[in-house]
């Protein structure tokens, strides 16, 4: 099953939900898969809908015949909504470049400690600050691809 992380403004579910099923009939047929891509033209976006970066990769990779499923592995995705009580920007990203250099790199001390860094942060919350569920979420799918590496 394709999953794609659930964003402020992305592509709407019900339309990516209806390619990723005609794409994933279409099997291994990439004229099949094609074909579904363009009879669906250009996705809508909606106020809550799909991550459009994870589906845009998503379709690359099953237009070069990768059939592999959902998001880009070991890359989070991260969309930061500015609210009236969140995590203070400054702080996050700091902590969101460090995440992003351990990800993007093979060094296992600077993911071990970017890793560390996930588990002891307290980020300070201000008046106004990034989404503190999106920055939440966002940490935890980090931390789960950098012990998985």
């Amino acid at each position: 099953m394709t999953e794609f992380d659930v964003v402020l403004r992305g592509y709407d579910r019900l339309a990516v939900d209806s390619l990723v099923q005609a794409v994933d009939a279409a099997g291994d047929d990439q004229d099949q898969i094609d074909a579904a891509i363009r009879k669906t033209g250009r996705l809508p976006v909606v106020l809550r809908g799909y991550h459009s970066a994870q589906v845009d990769a998503w379709l690359a990779r099953r237009r070069a015949g990768d059939s592999s499923v959902g998001p880009e592995p070991g890359t989070p995705a991260v969309e930061l909504s500015v609210v009236l009580r969140g995590y203070r920007p400054t702080e996050t990203d700091a902590l969101l470049a460090t995440v992003a250099a351990a990800l993007e790199g093979s060094d296992p001390i600077r993911r071990a400690e970017a890793l560390r860094a996930i588990t002891e942060v307290q980020l300070p919350v201000g008046f106004r600050g990034y989404d503190r569920s999106q920055i939440d979420a966002y940490l935890r799918q980090a931390a789960q691809a950098l012990r998985a590496s």
